[in-house]
C-alpha cells in the first residue's frame, strides 16, 4: 500500500532555450550546430547538444571558435533578449491552461504544482510538453518529484535520457528516486553551486543520495539553513513551496559592455542612467524596494593604464522610484569618473532589499513624491505593451553610439510590426 502523497512538483524547462526561439523563425538552423552569443557577440551564452559535440564550452569568447562559423562547422546568433522574452511568456501562457498554480523561476524555467491532479501525470506532462511544442514551437522537458528540489533532478534526468524518456520523468516512488540519487553527482542538486560542491565532496558527499543521508543539524552548521533544507528535500521532505528557492535573490544588476569605447562624461551618464532604469524595471516586477545603489565604470583590462572604480550610494529611504534611482546613479558616477579615459563598460548593482508589500516608511524620512507608483505602473505598462523604451526618462537616448555590438541579431519578430515574419505565397 503506498502512502498518501500530499505535494508533487514538476519544473518545465526549455530545451536550449535561446538556440530553440532561434529556430522557430529560422528554420534553416535545425540541425546545425548552433550557439547564441553575449552582449557585443562577446561570449558564448547558449549552446545546443551539437555545439557541445563540437567541443563548444559555455563562456567560450566568441574568437576562439570563429574558425568553426568560417568552416560553415558552427551558426551564431546575437543575443535577441526581447525576442526570447516573448517567446519565455508564450510558453508559460501555454502552461497556466493546464495547472492550478506555477512559479516562473526563470526565461527558460518555470515550476508547476500537481498536488491533487487526480489523473497520470506522465500523461498529463506530455500532453503539456506537445502543446507547448504545437503552440509555440519550443522543446521543452518535464520533471516531476515529490519536491521542487527532486522536480529539478529529475527534469536533468529527462535530458540525459532523452531518447528513453520522452522527456518526461516522473518520479514519485522512493526505491527509483533513490536510484537516481545514487547516479546523480551532488553537484547536479539544485542549490549546490561549484564552492559547495567542492567543499561537499571534501566531505565524501560525492553523490546526491550522499547528501540526502547527511546528517541535517550537521548541514546547517558548516553550511547554512538552505543546504539543510535542500537535504531534507532530497528525501521528500518539503522545504521550499512555489516561489521559494535555496538560492534567494541578493540583489539585481543591470550592465553592459559598450560597442565601442566612450570618452565623454554626457555618453556615460546617458549609460548609466539607461541601465539604472532597466534596474528599476526589475526591481518592481520583485515587489521589492532598494536601499542601496553601486555604480561602477571600467576600462578593459588589456588597456595599457586599466582603470576601473565603483562606488556605493546610500538611498535616503527605501524605493524602486526610477528618478530616484537615476539621480543616485548620476551622483555615483560623477564621484569616480575620471576624464580622457576609454571606458569599455559600466553597470548599476541594487541590494539591501525591503519588500514593497506592508513596508511602513520611515516618519521622518523624505516623502514619496506624489503619485510615484501610479506613474511607474504607467511607465511599466505601456513599455511592455508598446515596446521596451516607448516611455523613457529624457536622459535616456532612443538611440546610442555605444550600444551593444550585435552582428548576428535576428529580427524583433514578434514585438516590432515592421519586423513581423513575411511569408511569400507563390
Amino acid at each position: 500500500m503506498t502512502s498518501k502523497i500530499d505535494k508533487v512538483f514538476g519544473l518545465v524547462d526549455c530545451h536550449a532555450c535561446y538556440v530553440s526561439c532561434e529556430r522557430i523563425f529560422n528554420p534553416t538552423l535545425i540541425g546545425k550546430a548552433t550557439v547564441v552569443l553575449s552582449n557585443n557577440d562577446g561570449a558564448v551564452v547558449a549552446r545546443d547538444d551539437l555545439s557541445k559535440k563540437l567541443g563548444v564550452k559555455m563562456g567560450q569568447p566568441f574568437f576562439e571558435i570563429k574558425h568553426l562559423v568560417e568552416s560553415k562547422q558552427l551558426r551564431v546568433c546575437s543575443s535577441n533578449y526581447a525576442l526570447y522574452q516573448d517567446i519565455s511568456n508564450r510558453v508559460t501562457k501555454v502552461i497556466s491552461q493546464y495547472v492550478p498554480a506555477y512559479e516562473v523561476y526563470s526565461i527558460d524555467e518555470s515550476f508547476i504544482d500537481l498536488s491533487g491532479i487526480n489523473e497520470n501525470l506522465e500523461k498529463l506532462c506530455l500532453e503539456i510538453k506537445s502543446q507547448i511544442y504545437r503552440q509555440v514551437g519550443m522543446p521543452v522537458g518535464v520533471g516531476v518529484g515529490k519536491t521542487k528540489t527532486l522536480a529539478k533532478l529529475n527534469n536533468w534526468a529527462s535530458k540525459k535520457w532523452k531518447a528513453k524518456t520522452g522527456s518526461v520523468v516522473v518520479i514519485l516512488d522512493d526505491e527509483r528516486q533513490n536510484k537516481l540519487l545514487s547516479f546523480a553527482d551532488v553537484g547536479e542538486v539544485w542549490g549546490c553551486g561549484s564552492r559547495t560542491q567542492k567543499r561537499l565532496e571534501l566531505m565524501n558527499v560525492t553523490k546526491a543520495i550522499h547528501l540526502a543521508q547527511y546528517d541535517k543539524k550537521a548541514l546547517r552548521q558548516m553550511f547554512n539553513v538552505n543546504i539543510e533544507r535542500t537535504a531534507r528535500e532530497l528525501t521528500g521532505q518539503v522545504c521550499f513551496g512555489l516561489e521559494e528557492s535555496p538560492e534567494p535573490k541578493q540583489n539585481i544588476a543591470s550592465t553592459r559592455m559598450f560597442g565601442k569605447r566612450v570618452y565623454e562624461l554626457l555618453e556615460l551618464r546617458q549609460a548609466v542612467a539607461s541601465y539604472a532604469a532597466k534596474a528599476a524595471v526589475k526591481l518592481r516586477k520583485e515587489g521589492m524596494l532598494t536601499s542601496c545603489l553601486q555604480v561602477f565604470i571600467q576600462t578593459s583590462r588589456f588597456d595599457d593604464n586599466p582603470y576601473s572604480k565603483a562606488t556605493i550610494v546610500g538611498l535616503e529611504s527605501p524605493t524602486d522610484d526610477t528618478r530616484e534611482l537615476i539621480a543616485a546613479s548620476q551622483a555615483g558616477l560623477t564621484r569616480i569618473y575620471r576624464a580622457n579615459t576609454p571606458y569599455a563598460k559600466a553597470g548599476i548593482m541594487l541590494s539591501q532589499f525591503t519588500p514593497k508589500a506592508g513596508y511602513v516608511p520611515d516618519l521622518f524620512a523624505k516623502p514619496e513624491r506624489r503619485n510615484n507608483d501610479r506613474l511607474m505602473a504607467l511607465m511599466d505598462s505601456v513599455n511592455k505593451v508598446q515596446g521596451a523604451g516607448t516611455l523613457r526618462f529624457a536622459i535616456e537616448p532612443e538611440t546610442s553610439s555605444w550600444g551593444m555590438k550585435r552582428e548576428f541579431l535576428s529580427p524583433a519578430y514578434t514585438t516590432k510590426w515592421n519586423e513581423l515574419l513575411k511569408v511569400k505565397i507563390s
